[in-house]
């Protein structure tokens, strides 16, 4: 057994660990075939990024964002050649209760919606071409409030892996209408409901 004599918690033990098999991570890769597949996206990340963090888990998911937002706009607008027009909020046309605040607009028909997900999730994305399950409606979202919109660019970004710090994926209406469709029936059916108890309320 090799012994390296540093503290724990530090840049350089966390630069020991990089990609490498800890007790923590022999936990996952004995358990689930689920939490095997997450550690080996962590590893990969870990393996890629530059530093010692692969997840950001120093700084708040939604100030990293915000903070690593304009660069990320700025790399796909030079990826892709389009323009990106900023805008704070959108309402839908007939009922402007259904909202959503994009990140960009592309033209009248297209939109993009920037992530900048720690390394493990990067990774994840890059490697399944898949939006993340937990972000699925806010993109069926986007799709509600503008019915003009054709297709969505959902934009992963982590400067931190320079060898693809843009990933990008290409959600068509066509191909989610039913989600789209069934989003607005129950949201309309939602807010129905919300002005149905408001409506008792106000008759107390």
């Amino acid at each position: 057994m090799k012994k390296h004599k540093v503290e724990q918690k530090t840049d350089e033990w966390h630069h020991l660990r990089k990609g490498k098999i800890t007790g923590t991570t022999l936990k996952a890769i004995m358990g689930t075939p689920k939490a095997r597949q997450e550690a080996i996206y962590e590893k990969i990340a870990e393996r890629l990024t530059v530093g010692v963090e692969s997840e950001g888990d120093t700084e708040n998911p939604m100030d990293r964002g915000n903070r690593l937002e304009p660069d990320a706009i700025a790399m796909f607008e030079l990826e892709t050649g389009k323009q990106v027009e900023r805008v704070g909020f959108c309402e839908d046309e007939t009922n402007p209760m259904i909202a959503n605040s994009p990140d960009g607009l592309i033209g009248g028909d297209e939109a993009v919606e920037i992530k900048a997900m720690g390394g493990k999730n990067h990774v994840k994305m890059w490697l399944t071409n898949k939006v993340p399950d937990e972000y699925e409606w806010q993109v069926i979202q986007y799709f509600v409030v503008n019915e003009n919109l054709k297709k969505l660019y959902f934009v992963g970004y982590n400067p931190d892996i320079p060898v693809h710090p843009l990933h990008i994926i290409e959600v068509k209406r066509e191909d989610i209408a039913l989600d789209i469709e069934n989003a607005r029936k129950s949201q309309e059916a939602f807010l129905q409901e919300v002005d149905s108890i408001l409506q008792t309320i106000i008759k107390l």
